[in-house]
């Protein structure tokens, strides 16, 4: 479950899952990277489903990051996004992905799954969810170009509202991991729109949230 901290001021959550992983949510007057000690590592964020492993001294290009190794800090930067954290209690696999309608759509979550298969034999029944703040359905009006991709890929999560269109980046990526077999997952108490905490693109600002994670 997430876990709401305050002290001097300052406002995060952390997400209490396993004693032998570190997952700290930023907000905007908490920055997690200065609070995780160890080697961050960083992650170009581009709206894509690439994938990488963890490496320390290289800028990875991409949208999900994962690690098997202690003190290497991984992160992922959001302001209306969602941001998806995957721990492998037994393998002690860390990830965290980003995912807007982009990387929904490209399903950033299959990938990750097929991924961790064919290279570690793991299925998806075995991975704990946590999903980070994003932007409520309520507040994410999208255009009618991206319901009719989502139509076309047969990906729920728009629905149709006096002729506009929402999209619930929760309900979308939460079927995908339910059909790769995730069965535990911890959602996050607010959304970065209506919250005066989190940074939000939609309401204008340019700040961003960032979910850091380690193996400890």
């Amino acid at each position: 479950m997430w876990k709401r901290k305050e002290k001097s001021g300052k406002i995060w959550y952390e997400l209490l899952i396993d004693s032998n992983v570190l997952v700290l949510q930023g907000t905007k007057s908490f920055d997690p990277l200065k609070k995780i000690k160890g080697e961050p590592c960083e992650l170009k964020q581009i709206h894509s489903s690439v994938i990488h492993k963890a490496a320390s001294g290289v800028q990875l290009v991409g949208d999900g990051i994962f690690t098997d190794k202690k003190d290497l800090i991984i992160y992922v930067k959001t302001a209306d996004c969602l941001p998806i954290i995957l721990y492998h209690p037994e393998e002690r696999i860390l990830a965290i992905l980003h995912s807007g309608w982009k990387g929904t759509l490209l399903r950033i979550i299959k990938k990750f799954f097929l991924r961790m298969k064919e290279e570690f034999s793991l299925e998806g029944s075995d991975w704990i969810a946590g999903l980070g703040p994003s932007i409520g359905m309520e507040n994410y009006e999208v255009g009618v170009g991206i319901y009719n991709l989502f139509k076309i890929e047969k990906i729920p999560g728009v629905h149709i509202r006096n002729n506009r269109y929402f999209l619930d980046l929760e309900e979308a990526n939460m079927n995908e991991m339910k059909k790769m077999g995730v069965r535990t997952f911890h959602t996050f108490p607010e959304e970065t729109y209506s919250s005066e905490h989190f940074y939000s693109h939609r309401r204008g600002d340019t700040g961003r949230n960032i979910t850091a994670g380690k193996i400890i």
